[in-house]
């Protein structure tokens, strides 16, 4: 045993030794390859040790989470790789958790379910989902080090000791085009920029050098271990070599520059140096870079190459040298200075492009720089592009939004905002019925009495929603109070139909299945009971990794009872099953309504599902909000979706402008308090912990303009304006503040929002606008219709009013109600909703 003891000693003391700190650039991480080989340093005596948690490193295994299996990978998620884990933290911290019956698809499921850009599994039985990288990880490993078994597959691979198998979304999206590569080997050489202290840890026969520090020079001795490996020397201008394996051919993939849809071929990972191998002009400190910003800049320039490095460094130039090197290592995985889910290159690292196209040209994807020398297997981003705010030195501006409406930007002079009324705008013809559903979440009814659903019913009816999709949970109570709202509804017309929560509600037997089927049974007779097509109305959320077979097990158990369905769920599985999935009728796209990610919605997602679906029947999703904020120890779900640019109202204008192909759409929610997804009132029994941020967070007065906007969806005419309104909402502090008594932190996607004072005006003739944020106040001028106005938030309450001819026709004053602040005690970025009619 003594000899063992020796060697743990000694492995402890290295760690010991390796533990000390890079010097790191101001809010980013340490250069790649510094926290590289750091990281696999470190990870290498864990190797040898075993897995350690505990208070030492401040790790722990995630909390178990029983899980079914998935089938099919969602859309749009690929592989990334093998990557390294961060020390003393996640490298991913969006949710996490273990199991046994792990896999890639399961964690794939669970993180695209909750809007993760990143899904990875670790050590067999560990999943964990982000849309950032967080600490000195990240860095690729070989694919062959994540070789643990899965624990719920044996046949697939999930990570290893201190190494993810990583899964990323959208990464499939960035085009092959026509161009081949080279074969070529080339042995990238990566200068170290950095190191005083350096230490070599010799793992397996390999030797790996940490460097920490200043740049000095002279010789540091490596340390040998028992296994006898000669020991190495190393300088702090020694440089560290990477070798790519040669292959015949590789496709360049193409990037498309969001800014101004110019295309370019994503070239790889290079290695630059002091020289720079883009030569051109530079932009160094650029404050907000993405890659789409570098891209601009150069090409604005007149430069056909662009390079992002280090995370704020821009490079351009006309020609590149004879021999470029790459790296394939992922050295290029600095997060960019105005995008924390895109990755600008790193240290000496380079991520280049060429330019295809100029914005408006057209490509065959045909290579300008055929003897260009592209190691194969050169790292690339993802397709997803952004959306750039470009800023303006105006005052005030003007900006057309997708309806054909316009915004009026916020400034500091009085300057008119041309718009464009909604009454004259069109919708498409249809000549299908429409309807307006609202998710309500049964869970939160506990105390609800046949009068609570009666007044949730009257509002609903009155904002022109039709009926409730009833999400019904687990709890044998919940029976009841759906049976109450049946009675409630009764023959007022409105109409309800069952959501069944498939992430609470069994569904792995055949005792599970007949327990749903009877569900649907006991409410299928009732009055209120929606029909579509003559037939029951149910749908789910989730689902798509039951055990039981929809078809067999529910559809047709159902049918054989006596009860046909029109079966609509929402399962978040991959859109290319759903036209050979007979048993489903249509499909609701749950995640339709907000943007996954930094750039505002679009509407590719519904197109994606609409041509997936074929024939079936496509629903829609709308909500205003999304924030939840429940501590590890509780529900461990703390994220927000961006939320901002009148979301609510955008996403409407452009569901009406595809009325034509979507006959419902679902408003997420009615009453989502733990997720601030609600329009309804706060009613109910709250999650435990959501009255931290919804407390005074009234949001129905939202309703007008669901109101405004269910009409337009349902009869293809937007409705003439009757009431001047003006309504605003607005979260209580800054996007970047830190909280002085908050032990949740900041949710994921925090840095996604901006700090405006958000208001629509429904205007019954031209009008002259007032917003007030604090201390400051902007006035607009617009014209008969809707209006959608911004104003730059300011520590105080919020105001505004509308006036025309002398006279103030409507105004809203928060007063104490709502008070914005930059020192807030906790995290809230739920918004506040006022309104001059409320």
């Amino acid at each position: 045993m003594a000899p063992v003891v020796a060697s743990a000693v000694a492995l402890l003391a290295i760690a010991g030794a390796v533990d000390a700190k890079p010097l790191l650039k101001p809010g980013r991480h340490a250069n790649p390859h510094v926290a590289s080989i750091l990281s696999s340093s470190k990870r290498g005596l864990h190797n040898l040790m075993a897995r350690y948690y505990g208070s030492k490193h401040g790790l722990s295994k995630p909390p178990p989470l029983p899980e079914k299996r998935d089938t099919a990978l969602p859309a749009g998620w690929s592989y990334f790789g093998c990557v390294g884990e961060s020390w003393d933290e996640r490298l991913l911290q969006g949710f996490a958790f273990s199991s046994s019956s792990l896999s890639p698809l399961l964690c794939v499921a669970r993180c695209t379910k909750l809007g993760y850009t990143f899904a990875a599994t670790e050590y067999g039985d560990e999943c964990y989902c982000g849309s950032e990288f967080v600490g000195t990880g990240g860095g690729r490993a070989e694919d062959s080090t994540c070789n643990m078994p899965c624990e719920g597959d044996s046949s697939e691979n999930c990570g290893a000791a201190w190494y993810l198998s990583l899964y990323q979304y959208n990464s499939s999206e960035l085009a092959a085009c026509s161009g081949t590569v080279p074969a070529v080997t080339t042995s990238a050489t990566l200068p170290v920029a950095t190191g005083n202290t350096t230490t070599t840890v010799v793992e397996n026969g390999t030797t790996s050098i940490g460097v920490v520090g200043i740049a000095t020079t002279g010789s540091v001795p490596a340390t040998a271990n028992a296994t006898g490996v000669a020991t190495a020397t190393a300088n702090a201008t020694t440089a560290v070599p990477t070798t790519a394996s040669a292959t015949t051919s590789a496709s360049y993939p193409v990037y498309t520059d969001a800014t101004d849809a110019s295309e370019w071929y994503s070239l790889g990972c290079a290695v630059d140096s002091s020289d720079r191998l883009l030569t051109g002009t530079s932009k160094v400190g650029f404050t907000g870079m993405t890659i789409d910003l570098c891209l601009s800049y150069c090409e604005d320039a007149g430069f056909k190459y662009a390079g992002a490095e280090y995370g704020d460094e821009c490079y351009c130039s006309n020609t590149l040298p004879t021999t470029v090197e790459y790296l394939t290592n992922g050295e290029c995985n600095v997060v960019c200075d105005g995008k924390d889910d895109e990755a600008c290159g790193g240290g000496y690292a380079l991520e280049l492009f060429e330019l295809v196209s100029a914005a408006g040209n057209d490509t065959d994807c045909t290579s300008t720089s055929a003897t260009s020398s592209i190691a194969t297997g050169a790292t690339t981003k993802s397709g997803a592009t952004s959306v750039i705010a470009t800023a303006t030195t105006a005052a005030t501006t003007a900006v057309t939004t997708k309806a054909g409406m316009t915004t009026a930007a916020t400034g500091t002079t009085q300057t008119a905002a041309t718009t464009v009324p909604a009454t004259t705008q069109t919708a498409p013809a249809s000549s299908e019925s429409h309807y307006v559903w609202a998710h309500h979440m049964v869970g939160n009814t506990y105390p609800y009495t046949q009068s609570n659903w009666a007044n949730d019913i009257a509002k609903a009816q009155a904002a022109g929603i039709d009926g409730f999709a009833l999400n019904m949970g687990s709890d044998s109570w919940q029976v009841d109070r759906i049976s109450d709202a049946y009675s409630a509804a009764g023959s007022s017309g409105f109409k309800l139909f069952l959501s069944l929560d498939m992430t609470v509600l069994p569904c792995g037997s055949s005792g599970d299945a007949s327990n749903l089927v009877n569900l649907v049974k006991k409410f299928a007779s009732q009055s209120a009971q929606a029909k579509h097509e003559g037939k029951v109305l149910v749908s789910t959320f989730a689902g798509s990794d039951c055990a039981i077979s929809w078809q067999n097990d529910f559809v047709n158990a159902l049918t054989n009872s006596g009860v046909s369905i029109f079966f609509v769920p929402s399962i978040f599985s991959n859109p290319n099953t759903f036209a050979s999935n007979s048993w489903m009728d249509g499909e609701l796209n749950w995640n339709s309504g907000w943007p996954m990610g930094s750039a505002d919605l679009d509407t590719s997602s519904d197109k994606q599902y609409m041509a997936a679906l074929g024939d079936k029947e496509y629903w829609a999703a709308v909500s205003p909000f999304f924030f939840t904020h429940f501590s590890p120890a509780t529900w461990n779900k703390n994220w927000l979706y961006k939320s901002d640019e009148w979301l609510y109202a955008t996403r409407w204008e452009d569901l009406i402008a595809m009325r034509d192909q979507v006959k419902s759409v679902e408003i997420l929610t009615w009453n989502d308090y733990g997720e601030s997804s609600y329009i309804g009132p706060i009613d109910g029994a709250l999650p435990a912990g959501s009255d931290v941020w919804t407390n005074g967070f009234e949001h129905t007065a939202l309703n007008s303009l669901t109101s405004y906007y269910a009409t337009a969806f349902k009869t293809g005419s937007y409705p003439s304006i009757t009431q001047d309104e003006i309504i605003m909402w607005a979260r209580p502090h800054p996007h970047d503040a830190t909280a002085s008594n908050d032990s949740t932190g900041k949710p994921t996607g925090w840095n996604y929002t901006e700090d405006y004072l958000w208001a629509v005006v429904l205007a019954t003739a031209d009008s002259t606008v007032t917003l007030t944020s604090g201390s400051n106040t902007q006035t607009f001028s617009v014209s008969k219709g809707l209006n959608k106005l911004k104003l730059s938030m300011s520590a105080g309450s919020i105001s505004g009013s509308i006036s025309r001819s002398g006279s103030t026709v409507a105004s809203y004053n928060s007063g104490s109600a709502f008070q914005y602040t930059t020192t807030p005690t906790t995290y809230n970025y739920n918004y506040f909703v006022g309104s001059s009619s409320s």
